[in-house]
């Protein structure tokens, strides 16, 4: 008679259960940085699922945290999709960040952002995708066809909000804020609320700045 096993063993052996808060882990895609890999939950940028990016300030550094993952993937051979970005890419500077220029598509118009990343997934012949929200109210319904989209894809697939948009309730596997440094806030994934400084110690947000200089010590 084989010997029983306790029943946190065999829950650790189904990673297809969903147990409470806690995601079935995953496979992950490396971020290119080995700090941001073991502070992630799931060792890496997620696959299959939807990671929403919250920076405090638009264009700050958003597309930066992406360039190792995105550089990978067209070394690969893959197509990476931007989609209405806020700022029009350097191509020289994606260049030296290795990305392969053939390799990648930039969508312009916002309004038509979000399905067009949708689409993108399902066709899966690319292997990023990033689209930045556009201006207004969130539209909850087109972010869930993009989370239904990105569970069928092996693509990490990020959507990136404006400053002061609020995301709508999700099963997304990852949420994160962007603060200048840059620095992550982990808002929604396994584990507590923590933070990574993923910049230099001598970066000092301009606020910050502004006021110790009015307020000497």
């Amino acid at each position: 008679m084989a010997e029983a096993q306790p029943l946190q063993n065999l829950l650790q052996q189904r990673t297809d259960l969903w147990r409470g808060r806690r995601r079935p882990a995953g496979q992950s895609a490396s971020t290119g940085r080995a700090d941001l890999d073991a502070w992630l939950p799931d060792g890496g940028w997620p696959r299959e699922s939807l990671v929403e990016l919250l920076p405090a300030y638009l264009g700050d550094a958003e597309l930066e945290l992406l360039l190792p993952l995105l550089a990978e993937q067209t070394r690969q051979g893959w197509p990476v999709l931007l989609i209405a970005p806020p700022l029009i890419p350097c191509p020289q500077h994606l260049h030296r960040a290795g990305l392969a220029l053939e390799r990648v598509v930039i969508a312009r118009d916002p309004d038509q952002g979000l399905w067009a990343a949708e689409q993108a997934l399902k066709s899966g012949v690319c292997g990023s995708v990033l689209t930045w929200h556009p201006r207004g109210r969130v539209d909850a319904r087109a972010i869930r066809r993009l989370q239904l989209a990105a569970r069928c894809s092996a693509a990490p697939t990020f959507v990136c909000y404006r400053p002061g948009q609020t995301p709508p309730p999700s099963l997304s596997a990852l949420r994160l804020g962007l603060a200048p440094g840059p620095e992550l806030k982990l808002l929604r994934g396994d584990g507590p609320e923590r933070r990574l400084h993923l910049g230099r110690g001598n970066v000092v947000p301009l606020k910050r700045r502004q006021k110790a200089l009015r307020h000497p010590a």
